[in-house]
């Protein structure tokens, strides 16, 4: 039986506080800490997921699937503040990243969504790979201090063409 690859990304959240009206918002940027197999480098800073970039893999022994591993760095920093807050996934209503099909329309088979049992600021989305579209997931963050302010994010994953 073959394995799912694997590919982690380290999600760190810069806050902005709005001083003027008190609201939060910010960004994150992407750091791909890993993979197994070697995939290359198949995340940009911007949270894209390009596995349509990814080096070939031995399919004797992995599958086209892929876990994806997003771990989010807490503490954030504020700014202008210069202060930090706790911040973790958005899991309190909901599984913490929705995924959106290409061109909208209906539901998703090619990924599952879960919480990673025991780390509350690590997220699995588990990817089918087995089509060629875009799809767009959206991690939210909270705010922990701050009433759990929540915090949408956008980038897009980019699934490689079936197999020839």
């Amino acid at each position: 039986m073959t394995a799912n690859r694997r590919l982690d990304i380290e999600v760190t959240f810069q806050c902005t506080h709005n001083q003027a009206d008190g609201s939060f918002g910010g960004g994150a940027t992407y750091r791909q800490s890993g993979s197994l197999p070697d995939m290359g480098t198949v995340v940009d800073a911007d949270g894209s997921i390009h596995l349509d970039r990814a080096a070939s893999f031995d399919s004797s022994v992995y599958n086209t699937n892929v876990d994806v591993y997003l771990t989010l760095v807490s503490p954030a920093n504020v700014s202008p503040d210069n202060t930090t807050t706790p911040i973790a996934w958005a899991t309190q209503y909901g599984q913490g990243v929705t995924l959106h099909p290409p061109e909208g329309g209906g539901t998703i088979g090619e990924f599952s969504v879960e919480t990673v049992p025991g780390n509350p600021n690590q997220i699995l989305i588990r990817d089918k790979d087995d089509d060629s579209n875009t799809y767009h997931y959206k991690p939210a963050v909270e705010l922990l201090e701050h009433g759990h302010y929540y915090i949408s994010l956008d980038p897009p994953i980019v699934n490689r063409p079936p197999a020839r």
